[in-house]
């Protein structure tokens, strides 16, 4: 538990308060007796959920007005104490501390603080979330989870579901049902992801709604009926086999006749670069003699310079031409493997039946309406099976929660309505909640829709969880306590002084109650904050000073 909290901003007549101590139970701040606001009672509410984690305390007056700061604080389990240091400025971590607050050098970050909470409060259970579940009952103004219509809203914008889903994990519930919920998250990516796969063309994308399977469910039906009558009217019945052999075999002989084709072009092209290298592109010695005997002046030196210069130009187009001949050959190789493997395929298909062109054309376009037709039926199909297997997962889930839900209602309407007889000397209906789904309740007191009985039912509410559940602590600020009648606060101090749990409350005005509650007030206070230099920080800052 929170044994003790420091900080050195906090001031009580310009010297820093010493440690605040806490205890077991009920620890109350006090304000004055008249009410008086902006002291500091909501801040240093803040600043304990900041000792337990939470973040709310850095958006406080004391930070905007004072700047960052540390709150030095410690826990005890176990007897042994535990010594932490926090800075406003660097929430995310945590460091470890002496007993007398000095920093040795470790730190944790926030999550593993948060975690280690979870484990030294033994309420380290499946899907539980310490700072949602504790954060949910600490009701302090600034932190938006003081609304009394809807009391199981802990977390700003939190909804019915997730609201419930925190009390299924402090009654530590929620491993009895991970299962279906991993079933229906399994469920719910199948879904996404075929739908991102229709959306990118990965799979067809032409999945019409039930009108339009069954049209095409008639369309395939006509289009069977034309292809028998097609095979049936032909010279001869061929069968399905029949013809796809002949398909096969038709595009088989077209693959080859084109490789062939493209075989004869290689190979002629193979005889010209040989044709190349073999008798040159330049003139011999030869040529060049009998050209001077048909043409006796001509320059034979002249000549000969000029071929000299051919013939180194030849020698590198000799270079080209073998690296030609030799890619030249390599095609020629694929495609002489490539026209026998279509070869083999061919004889494979052994004796094939002749079918005319327009009879296999015909045949095919039938089949492929067929096939299209049925491939837009096939994702329909699959579409609405995943629609249904998740349908069927979230309604396994749904009923799974109900009837655990349906034992939590009724060990907290128990406890609510236990705690609610004791406000009253007269039988009153007390508060109840009312599952009406996973992600449905309802949370009212009979015939009493007032402010102070809603604010009331809240408390009872917190209480009752407090009591019957995992939960470790809970706060109170004053504004709640406010709207609740003076008869009902009386009952409710004395169920807080009750408790062997941590109860953190902000309260003023005290001596409008009745004497017991005077005393309970004055028994469990653990900071006294006033005006004239006693707020929490020392001063306040709704006082307009003289210049």
């Amino acid at each position: 538990m929170l044994i003790e909290m420091y900080s050195p901003v906090f001031i009580e007549n310009g010297k820093v308060r010493p440690p605040i101590h806490f205890k077991e139970g009920l620890n109350v701040i006090l304000g004055k007796d008249d009410g008086q606001n902006s002291i500091g009672k909501s801040s240093a509410m803040l600043a304990i959920d900041f000792a337990f984690g939470g973040d709310t305390y850095i958006k406080s007056d004391g930070v905007k007005h004072i700047g960052h700061h540390t709150i030095f604080f410690a826990f005890q389990f176990d007897e042994e104490p535990h010594y932490f240091a926090r800075n406003t400025g660097e929430a995310d971590t945590v460091h470890l501390c002496d007993k007398e607050y000095n920093l040795i050098g470790a730190s944790w970050t926030k999550q593993e603080f948060v975690d280690w909470l979870k484990q030294q409060y033994k309420i380290d259970f499946p899907g539980l979330s310490f700072r949602t579940a504790v954060s949910s009952f600490f009701r302090i103004y600034g932190k938006d989870n003081t609304d009394e219509h809807r009391p199981l809203r802990g977390i700003p914008g939190q909804d019915m579901e997730k609201s419930i889903t925190v009390l299924l994990t402090l009654f530590n519930r929620y491993g009895d049902v991970e299962g279906a919920r991993q079933h229906l998250s399994d469920e719910k990516k199948k879904l996404e992801v075929y739908r991102d796969a229709r959306k990118y063309d990965f799979i067809s994308n032409l999945v019409g709604g039930q009108a339009k399977f069954e049209e095409n469910r008639e369309t395939i039906k006509s289009l069977y009926e034309e292809l028998s009558l097609l095979t049936t009217e032909a010279e001869k019945g061929y069968s399905e086999e029949d013809i796809e052999k002949s398909q096969i075999k038709a595009q088989l002989d077209s693959r080859r006749l084109v490789l062939e084709t493209e075989l004869q072009k290689k190979r002629r092209k193979l005889t010209l670069v040989d044709m190349s290298l073999e008798y040159g592109l330049y003139p011999t010695d030869a040529d060049l003699q009998s050209l001077q005997e048909f043409f006796p002046q001509v320059n034979i030196r002249k000549l000969y310079e000029i071929e000299k210069f051919h013939q180194k130009l030849a020698g590198i187009l000799d270079e080209q031409f073998i690296a030609e001949k030799a890619s030249i050959e390599e095609e020629i190789a694929r495609l002489e493997a490539a026209i026998e493997d279509v070869k083999i395929q061919i004889k494979e298909l052994g004796f094939v039946g002749s079918m005319s062109k327009e009879f296999l054309d015909r045949h095919s376009e039938i089949k492929g309406k067929i096939n299209a037709l049925q491939t837009q039926n096939d994702a329909f199909l699959k579409l609405k099976s995943l629609q249904e297997a998740k349908a069927n997962a979230e309604d396994f889930l749904r009923r799974s929660i109900e009837d655990i839900l349906h034992e939590i209602e009724t060990e907290l309407n128990f406890k609510m309505k236990e705690f609610d007889a004791t406000l009253y000397a007269e039988s009153r209906k007390p508060p109840y909640i009312r599952f009406n789904s996973y992600n449905s309740y309802k949370f009212e007191t009979p015939d009493d829709t007032g402010t102070g009985s809603n604010f009331k039912s809240m408390v009872i509410y917190d209480l009752s969880v407090l009591f019957t559940t995992a939960l470790p602590a809970i706060a109170h600020d004053s504004l709640i306590l406010k709207n609740i009648s003076d008869g009902s606060v009386d009952g409710i101090m004395k169920i807080y002084e009750s408790s062997k749990k941590q109860i953190f409350i902000a309260f003023d005005k005290q001596s409008a109650y009745t004497e017991d509650t005077q005393q309970i007030l004055e028994r469990n206070r653990v900071l006294q904050l006033s005006d004239n230099n006693c707020q929490l920080y020392g001063r306040g800052w709704n006082i307009e000073e003289n210049k």
